[in-house]
């Protein structure tokens, strides 16, 4: 069986049976297989289309990128063990051709999501007993830990990696996210930084007629930042992701 495990926060959410699906889309319309609910996550956002005993990964034209294995793709042969990462869901694509993990006594609870045409299809797992036998049975490879990022939700496309201790926003391109439009020449060089302390990261305005503000809130900082929280500085207008949360 060919199997797409879709995991946020370190959580498997949901199954798919990819033999049985022709195409499975993904996106934040509520038309789609897998409905992921975030505002980086484009309305149609990638599909995984059967191509006789091929799965294949196409990005449907998104605005913030879909990554396999860490690296933006438009499309992409899948091969077991593969992650994909879409806003903050971990998918991963399972092809070992070997049944599931099953306790004798039907100690593996699922409850069926509303809609769901069946167990091949899609399950929601409630249990941390199913999680612990696939991952014990190697069936899901280790998810390396993600760094926190910024999506672009206006004012650029992708996203951006916090890997590095100080990141710039500004007007000039000796800042690492450039501020466009019109009143870009109002932004500082740089405008605002984001910090990496060990355990959070933190935005202060630095210069400039153009502020920084943290869900509609002018910042000065250093302000600590949150998961989900939405920053805007000129045209530019990111969603920050922690490190905890990010990816899945």
């Amino acid at each position: 069986m060919i199997r797409l495990l879709v995991k946020f926060k370190d959580r498997t959410i949901k199954e798919f049976a990819l033999d049985r699906i022709g195409a499975l889309s993904i996106g934040r319309n509520p038309t789609h297989h897998l409905v992921i609910d975030n505002y980086a996550v484009s309305g149609n956002h990638a599909v995984i289309l059967k191509e006789g005993n091929r799965h294949i990964l196409k990005d449907t034209n998104s605005k913030n990128g879909t990554f396999l294995n860490g690296l933006t793709v438009q499309q992409a042969t899948l091969k077991n063990g593969d992650i994909i990462t879409i806003g903050k869901h971990t998918l991963v694509f399972l092809d070992r051709g070997r049944p599931r993990p099953r306790l004798e006594q039907g100690g593996l609870k699922t409850s069926a999501l509303p809609g769901d045409p069946g167990p091949d299809h899609t399950m929601f797992m409630d249990t941390e007993v199913y999680r612990r036998m696939l991952t014990e049975s190697g069936d899901i490879p280790e998810i390396p830990k993600a760094p926190a990022y910024v999506a672009f939700l206006a004012g650029g496309n992708g996203r951006f990696d916090l890997a590095k201790s100080l990141v710039t926003i500004g007007r000039t391109h000796r800042c690492d996210i450039i501020i466009g439009g019109f009143f870009s020449f109002l932004a500082g060089d740089p405008a605002a930084a984001i910090s990496k302390t060990p355990q959070h990261h933190y935005i202060s305005g630095v210069s400039g007629w153009i502020k920084p503000k943290v869900n509609g809130q002018a910042v000065r900082g250093p302000v600590r930042l949150n998961d989900m929280d939405v920053i805007k500085i000129g045209a530019v207008v990111l969603q920050y992701a922690s490190e905890s949360q990010a990816s899945p």
